[in-house]
């Protein structure tokens, strides 16, 4: 049974992968003159997207505060809460501040239940969602536990007006186990930073997340794969140097990302089961 999943999931992601790419190669070729027209607006709109599932503390203290504290002030915040239990929705309206556009979407079974497949694709429900929502010019993405410069947005829109670039990204730091290293991709043939420090034009919203990325043996987290649809069809990317954003262990944790996760293997399928 175990080998006929594997052959399915292997024919199913290729031909997903050829679905994807016709449909965004066309949809791009039709709206790519909108991205010099975008590039050409003065102080334009950012649309911010955030997904979140029960972690108010953490989403009031880090996640909101690195947005709200923005040197560049014309944006507006797309908080999706998954489903959350907890006191998110509350959390957010206290902050009372017009740029935040809070939604909450029903959570329910996606995909198999493990801790790799949840890191793999558990936001891609509410970012799509939150994609859905833009009013703005650009487009950013941001987690309630990532941390951003104050001159983030500033900073990454001038280098992408400056060069004309309707898709950039940036260098990052990471800490684990309170060691900082710098993370710079730019002597790679096609940098593409953390998608925590991605700014694109709006016209490219049609680039959803997959849902299906999971049944990938290889290339399976959701923002990864994302940007290698993009780069097949073949965006004007750059890539900056400069460090826009931290990636930090979460209170009581010493790593980040999945290696968090398996720390606290028995906390994470708890909290992320259906």
């Amino acid at each position: 049974m175990k080998n006929i999943n594997k052959i399915y999931n292997l024919i199913f992601c290729k031909v997903n992968s050829l679905r994807y790419y016709i449909k965004e190669k066309i949809l791009y070729t039709a709206v790519k003159h909108k991205s010099f027209q975008i590039l050409k607006k003065e102080n334009p709109l950012i649309s911010i997207v955030m997904p979140t599932y029960n972690r108010s503390k953490i989403l009031s203290e880090i996640g909101l505060p690195s947005v709200l504290n923005q040197t560049y002030k014309n944006f507006e915040l797309i908080v999706v809460s998954d489903g959350s239990t907890d006191n998110t929705e509350e959390v957010v309206k206290k902050f009372n501040d017009k740029r935040i556009k809070f939604h909450k979407i029903f959570r329910e079974k996606r995909y198999p239940p493990s801790l790799g497949n949840h890191w793999a694709v558990h936001a891609v429900v509410p970012t799509n969602f939150g994609l859905k929502k833009i009013n703005g010019d650009w487009i950013a993405h941001i987690d309630d536990d990532d941390i951003w410069t104050e001159d983030h947005l500033e900073k990454l829109l001038n280098f992408a007006i400056k060069n004309k670039y309707e898709f950039v990204s940036s260098a990052h730091t990471e800490i684990r186990y309170g060691k900082e290293k710098i993370i710079d991709l730019s002597n790679e043939k096609m940098p593409i930073g953390s998608q925590h420090t991605w700014l694109y034009t709006a016209n490219l919203a049609f680039f959803e997340r997959n849902i299906n990325c999971w049944r990938a043996t290889w290339n399976r987290i959701h923002d990864i794969e994302v940007g290698q649809r993009m780069l097949k069809v073949g965006l004007n990317f750059g890539y900056s140097k400069e460090v826009t954003y931290t990636a930090k262990p979460r209170p009581g944790e010493n790593q980040i990302g999945i290696r968090a996760m398996k720390e606290s293997e028995e906390y994470y399928k708890e909290k992320y089961k259906f």
